[in-house]
C-alpha cells in the first residue's frame, strides 16, 4: 500500500469484508478531513493512522505466522502499490515540468524511492509545491515492509519477532518524546518520520504476535474494542496532551484492529456494508489521487474536488491499478487484494 494497500487474511469472508470496511472507514475519514474539514477533530491523521495499524498487524500475520515466502510477499507488494504510485508520479511531475514549476531530479528520485520524508531535507516534503505530501504515509510504510521483511532473515530470530517489535514499537514512541521536548533542531516534520509514525504499524504487529502468549488470561468482551477505538481518537483532538497521540492511540488502534472478530456484531456488520467495502477496495487509488484536488479545491465550485477526487480514483483503480494488479500476481489474483 502504500498505506492503503489491501492485504488480505487467509481467514473466512465474513472477515475479509469488515476488514475491507476498516480501510474504507479510514479513507472516509481521509475524505472528510481534506474536503470537510473540522478544527475539532484531526480525522485525517486518525485515517492515516487506522491505516497503519490494519497494516502492522497483517504484515506480522503473513510474514511470521503464516510464513509467507518473501518472493511472494514483494511480488504482491509491487504488484499493489508500485504500478499506480508510478503513474501518479509522472503525471505530476510530468504537469510541474510542463507548467515550469520548480522541481530537480534528486527530489524525483527521493520520491520514488520512498525516502522523500528524509531526502532532501529541505524543502521538506510538505513544501515543494507540488502534490505529493501525502506520500510521506506511503515512505513509511514502503519502509515498514522492507524492516519487518529483513526480520524473517536471521534464522536466529524465529519466534522471537514479536519482542524484538515491541521494543522497537518502544522506541518510537520515545523518538515522538524525544522530538517534541528536544530543542528545535530537527525537522518541524519530524512526526511523518519512519522512526515517529511507524509506531502504529509495530505496536499493531507486535500485539498480534503476542496475542497467542496473552490469550489464556485476557478476556474480551464485544465493549473492549470500542472503548479502545474511543481512548486512540481522543489523541485526535487539537489539544490533547502529547503522550496521549504517542502511547494511547497507538495501543489503542492495535486493540481495536486485532479484536474486531470480538467485538460487537452491529459494528462488523456496519464494517461489512457494501458502501464501507467498496471504499476500502478502491482506497489506495483515491488516497493518491485525492491530493491534488484537495490542494486545489479553493479553485474549483463547491463539492467539484471531492466528486474529482472519487471519479479519478475509481478511473485509476479499474483502468490500471487493478489491471496490473492481476497481470503481476497472476494466479494469485483476487479482488478482494490477496496477499
Amino acid at each position: 500500500m502504500g498505506i492503503l494497500a489491501s492485504l488480505s487474511v487467509s481467514s473466512a469472508t465474513p472477515r475479509l469484508a469488515y476488514l475491507d470496511g476498516w480501510r474504507g472507514l479510514a479513507i472516509l475519514f481521509v475524505l472528510q478531513s481534506h474536503f470537510l474539514p473540522s478544527s475539532t477533530f484531526e480525522t485525517g491523521q486518525l485515517g492515516v493512522d487506522i491505516f497503519f495499524s490494519l497494516s502492522g498487524l497483517l504484515m506480522s500475520r503473513v510474514l511470521f505466522v503464516e510464513r509467507q515466502a518473501l518472493s511472494v510477499f514483494y511480488r504482491r507488494r509491487i504488484a499493489r502499490v508500485v504500478p499506480t504510485f508510478l503513474l501518479f508520479v509522472a503525471l505530476v511531475y510530468g504537469a510541474a515540468a510542463f507548467t515550469g514549476a520548480h522541481w530537480n531530479w534528486g527530489e524525483l528520485v527521493a520520491t520514488l524511492l520512498f525516502v522523500r520524508t528524509y531526502l532532501p531535507s529541505d524543502p521538506d516534503i510538505w513544501h515543494t509545491g507540488l502534490p505529493i505530501g501525502h506520500l510521506w504515509s506511503l515512505n513509511v510504510e514502503e519502509q515498514g515492509y522492507m524492516f519487518f521483511s529483513f526480520l524473517r532473515l536471521p534464522s536466529w530470530l524465529r519466534g522471537r519477532e514479536a519482542w524484538l517489535l515491541s521494543f522497537v514499537a518502544a522506541l518510537t514512541m520515545w523518538m515522538f518524546y524525544h522530538f517534541t521536548h528536544a530543542p528545535q533542531t530537527h525537522s518541524s516534520s519530524f512526526e511523518i518520520r519512519t522512526e515517529v509514525a511507524g509506531s502504529f504499524l509495530l505496536v499493531s504487529a507486535a500485539y498480534q504476535l503476542l496475542l497467542p502468549n496473552i490469550r489464556p488470561w485476557l478476556h474480551v468482551t464485544p465493549w473492549m474494542p470500542l472503548v479502545a477505538l474511543t481512548t486512540a481518537s481522543v489523541g485526535y483532538l487539537p489539544n490533547s496532551h502529547w503522550w496521549v497521540g504517542a502511547l494511547l492511540s497507538p495501543l489503542g488502534l492495535a486493540f481495536t484492529v486485532n479484536h474486531l472478530n470480538e467485538g460487537p456484531r452491529w459494528f462488523r456488520n456496519l464494517l461489512a456494508c457494501a458502501p464501507l467495502r467498496m471504499l476500502g477496495l478502491w482506497s489506495y487509488s483515491i488516497y493518491l489521487w485525492q491530493q491534488p484536488f484537495f490542494e486545489h479545491k479553493a479553485d474549483m465550485p463547491t463539492g467539484v474536488a471531492c466528486i474529482g477526487a472519487l471519479a479519478t480514483g475509481l478511473t485509476s483503480y479499474y483502468c490500471w491499478e487493478r489491471p496490473w494488479r492481476r497481470k503481476i500476481n497472476g494466479r494469485d489474483w483476487s479482488p478482494l487484494g490477496g496477499r
